[in-house]
């Protein structure tokens, strides 16, 4: 087995093992959501609605970014693939601070996970549901931080002609993450932002 097939291989398994983690998450998720409807409701209309559709668009854009990092690279125009790297760390960057100034909103209105919550009680299961977006939408970002240094490790790489035209595996390894992370939220985004009723 060559090197390149065993890379490949090796990232499959940890977008897998991390896409079972993100599974049982989400079937917590639904178990409880189905036990305590309305106080999950109420959460999902607390949340700011504009910053989950904003950081659902600046993730797409970013997954477009980087595939196109990838078609660049690929026709020898690697000045061009730096510059869409860049602008996936740009728009990662943006998705970060965005949910970073929510959860910032939510903590000075006493909106906080676990026993600590203050907020307005919604009923039985709000402070099980705000345990639950901080945790999973927390897990997420820390996968986004992760993406982003995979980022700037192959932006780095590509201007030093380390990723070109013949050897970009690299590139497309970190570009599979980076559409993992980005189809994760894809998923997060409805269940803590649009599903009021």
């Amino acid at each position: 087995m060559n090197d390149d097939r065993r890379y490949r291989i090796a990232v499959w398994i940890v977008i897998a093992s991390e896409a079972l983690l993100f599974a049982g998450l989400f079937a917590l998720y639904a178990s409880y959501r189905s036990e305590h409807a309305a106080a999950f409701e109420a959460g999902v209309r607390a949340d700011i609605q504009w910053i989950g559709g904003v950081n659902t668009l600046l993730l797409l854009a970013s997954s477009f970014a980087i595939a196109w990092a990838i078609h660049q690279v690929r026709g020898g125009r690697p000045r061009a693939a730096t510059w869409s790297l860049a602008a996936v760390i740009a728009l990662g960057l943006g998705f970060l601070g965005l949910k970073l100034f929510e959860w910032s909103e939510h903590i000075a209105d006493g909106i906080v996970p676990g026993i600590a919550y203050a907020g307005p009680d919604r009923g039985p299961g709000t402070s099980l549901f705000f345990t639950l977006y901080y945790g999973m939408t927390g897990l997420h970002a820390v996968h986004v931080v992760a993406g982003l240094l995979l980022v700037a490790w192959v932006l780095v790489r590509v201007r030093r002609g380390r990723i070109d035209r013949e050897r970009h595996l690299a590139l497309e390894l970190v570009a599979l993450y980076w559409h993992f992370v980005d189809a994760i939220w894809v998923f997060l985004w409805p269940m803590f932002y649009l599903m009021h009723g």
